[in-house]
């Protein structure tokens, strides 16, 4: 670790230290595999997996306990999807699901008749939900759980389920990724499922595990393996202008398996996968960093609330944190991480139905302006107005009085200035 001793211009002569790449393993206390992972805000955290158990932390992977829910000691779980702070849904096998609205604290019991193994959820509003399950099944209900209808739109299992996650006028795509294809739908048209096989997943020993798209808007990204000579570690893109997903050249030369996929920003995508795999791209998926975790256990999952802040979840037990991306985004000053720059991140998550995450960081005392609009730029709510110290600061807003649509927060803090979009769906 590199310390820089600033005596010309500091009089204080103040000991700062440059951040290396960091993954922090966590003490789970725990052995079984686990499979998913979300963030509900900077440093809530609930993962899920085979052990049987739903794993929270309040205080960004110091310390986890066991939320356990009614028979949740019964079934492995696969997969977890929060819509917001509050309310979200884990699937497991035979069909088990259970569904929470306090924050992961207490859970009610549900089930798929059927029994089927179900791979992926999606909690797409208030009420509903999406399950994918074993043979292409894909179950919704509108009624918190209540009753499902089912339908079959693939021959494979659905594996990841990941929507359009910017500004859109007519409908919202959602996709559903099985090992070889995905299927496609509009959120709002009525309008049926398609699948569309992808050429990059028919070889021997290849397949997509898991898929999304940039928070804000940006490109989509598939994550698998082509396995026809090695086990090649690949990542497709769509940006909105393509008409087809195409193969990236990572530059990744291990061998193995891309298991997870996040991306909190158009820029900044990370992906996980065995071996202890985690790459990092700033550049909206252009060129990749290997920042790997200290670990030779298979990561099945990743997610970072913001660009800098994340867990990644695998084999064994395994949980990492990091709060710097991986890398250098700071500097420590008094055990304090300082940002460098100025930057208002992309709000969490978008669309949103009321209430969103808002973060940004300023590298020093800054009097802080964060203000709301509608598309006539007429002011609809002041969030922050104050003097603040140099750090990365995390709210809530809450638009329940407000219409449906898409609104522009804009943070002035001395003389920097940035805008951003936002989409409340009610």
């Amino acid at each position: 670790m590199k310390t820089i001793i600033i005596s010309l211009l500091i009089t204080s002569c103040i000991s700062l230290q440059e951040l290396p790449a960091q993954w922090v393993l966590q003490n789970s206390t725990r052995t079984g595999n686990l499979t998913d992972v979300v963030m509900l805000d900077s440093t809530t955290a609930i993962a899920v997996g085979r052990d049987r158990l739903i794993l929270k932390t309040t205080n960004a992977g110091a310390t986890w306990a066991n939320v356990v829910g009614p028979r949740s000691d019964i079934y492995p779980w696969n997969a977890i999807s929060f819509i917001d702070t509050a309310n979200g849904i884990v699937v497991g096998d035979n069909g088990v699901v259970m569904t929470s609205t306090n924050r992961g604290k207490d859970w009610r019991w549900h089930h798929i008749p059927g029994g089927k193994k179900c791979f992926s959820v999606l909690h797409t509003g208030p009420y509903s939900y999406l399950v994918g399950a074993d043979s292409g099944w894909v179950y919704q209900s509108n009624d918190t759980g209540n009753t499902w209808t089912a339908e079959k739109i693939s021959k494979w299992p659905i594996l990841s389920f990941f929507p359009y996650r910017g500004p859109v006028i007519i409908g919202i795509p959602l996709y559903a990724l099985t090992p070889y294809s995905f299927c496609l739908r509009f959120v709002i048209l009525p309008v049926a499922w398609s699948e569309i096989i992808i050429p990059q997943f028919q070889g021997l020993g290849s397949e997509g595990f898991s898929a999304e798209f940039c928070n804000g808007g940006g490109a989509g990204f598939i994550v698998g393996v082509q396995g026809d000579l090695r086990a090649d570690p690949t990542i497709l893109r769509k940006k909105m202008s393509d008409t087809a997903w195409s193969t990236i050249s990572t530059g990744i030369l291990k061998d193995g398996v891309l298991l997870g996929v996040s991306a909190p920003s158009a820029n900044v995508i990370y992906v996980c996968g065995s071996g202890g795999m985690i790459f990092k791209s700033t550049n909206g998926g252009d060129t990749w960093k290997d920042i790997s975790a200290p670990t030779t256990q298979s990561l099945n999952a990743i997610y970072f609330y913001n660009e800098n802040r994340g867990f990644a979840v695998g084999d064994s037990g395994k949980i990492f944190f990091t709060s710097n991306g991986g890398g250098i985004t700071g500097v420590e000053e008094e055990g304090e991480i300082i940002p460098l720059k100025f930057k208002l991140y992309q709000n969490y998550p978008n669309p949103f139905n009321p209430t969103t995450t808002i973060e940004y960081q300023i590298p020093n005392q800054s009097f802080v302006i964060l203000k709301i609009f509608d598309l006539l730029g007429r002011e609809v709510a002041t969030v922050v107005n104050e003097k603040k110290e140099a750090g990365t600061y995390s709210l809530q807003w809450n638009a329940s009085s407000l219409a449906s649509g898409i609104y522009l927060y804009r943070l002035q803090a001395g003389s920097y200035v940035d805008t951003k979009k936002l989409v409340l769906m009610k």
